[in-house]
């Protein structure tokens, strides 16, 4: 899967704020009109009077990035909420959420555009290892009428013959395909090593690899506050500006625990007798 970095530079459309992400959205450009494909939604989203914008926008040729997963997007804003959305995203989901923007231009061709978003989709649930109840439709945060072939009946049959609960369905069971047909290795057994951070214990576990302690690098940073910056481009993983030398397991990534906690301006203590990494203002990690 290729996908294209046309990053916007309105900053109108591009805020630059960092996020966590903890959901995909998907909508339609509702813009069926020929040549409203990936690049002219992309160009149009960088408009200087443009306040809208999305992280990735699908045609039938290929897909185009926006903007970086970890930067916020302007695709869900809204002056109300539904309840499910405020409780599983937050107060404002365009804070917490990646959005794909799906093109429905008259001189594309839908199905090929359907499975390229399929295959972005799955992806990205991977990457973070997600499954399938992290996708939304717009309509299910706002009530927002998109996309309009999962929402609404009429326009579902006119794009797939199906009503929009059957749509919608499908788009998640292709989605759930792609995820199972590949799914992630099981990891070996390893030596679990323990977490505290300032006292405190870390939900999340390490592992000793050759000696080493290697730590989770989201769960660790996000405990400080701080959010890891994921390059899918490069798949590598960068806190505070510096690059890490990380192993990805299951989906999730791991870097040493020295370099880590240099990385976020910590020092570190080994206990050897409960095999804990305490994280503080002091000491020495194997």
């Amino acid at each position: 899967m290729q996908i294209t970095d046309m990053l916007l530079t309105n900053r109108n459309a591009r805020p630059g704020t960092r996020i966590t992400p903890r959901g995909l959205v998907i909508h339609w450009t509702a813009n069926e009109g020929k040549g409203a494909n990936a690049v002219a939604n992309r160009n149009y989203f960088n408009k200087p009077t443009t306040e809208a914008s999305a992280h990735y926008i699908v045609d039938d040729k290929q897909i185009v990035r926006c903007l970086p997963e970890t930067e916020m997007g302007y695709h869900v804003g809204a002056k109300s909420y539904k309840p499910d959305a405020l409780k599983q995203l937050s107060s404002y989901p365009n804070n917490c959420t990646i959005g794909i923007e799906m093109c429905v231009n008259s001189d594309g061709d839908f199905k090929a555009m359907y499975q390229r978003t399929v295959e972005l989709a799955a992806d990205i649930l991977k990457r973070y290892c997600w499954g399938v109840d992290r996708l939304w439709r717009h309509f299910d945060i706002t009530g927002k009428n998109c996309p309009a072939y999962f929402v609404s009946d009429d326009f579902a049959r006119r794009f797939t013959c199906l009503t929009a609960a059957q749509a919608w369905g499908k788009f998640k069971a292709d989605v759930q395909k792609l995820l199972t047909s590949n799914p992630q290795p099981t990891p070996k057994p390893v030596d679990k090593v323990f977490i505290e951070i300032n006292g405190v214990h870390l939900k999340a576990d390490g592992y000793l690899k050759d000696e080493v302690s290697m730590l989770p690098v989201r769960a660790v940073a996000e405990a400080l506050g701080m959010t890891p910056v994921y390059d899918p481009a490069t798949k590598q993983v960068t806190v505070n500006g510096h690059d890490l030398t990380e192993t990805i397991e299951v989906g999730v990534s791991y870097a040493p625990a020295r370099e880590l906690a240099a990385a976020l301006g910590l020092q570190v203590e080994w206990d050897g007798t409960t095999k804990t990494v305490k994280l503080s203002k002091g000491c020495v990690c194997k």
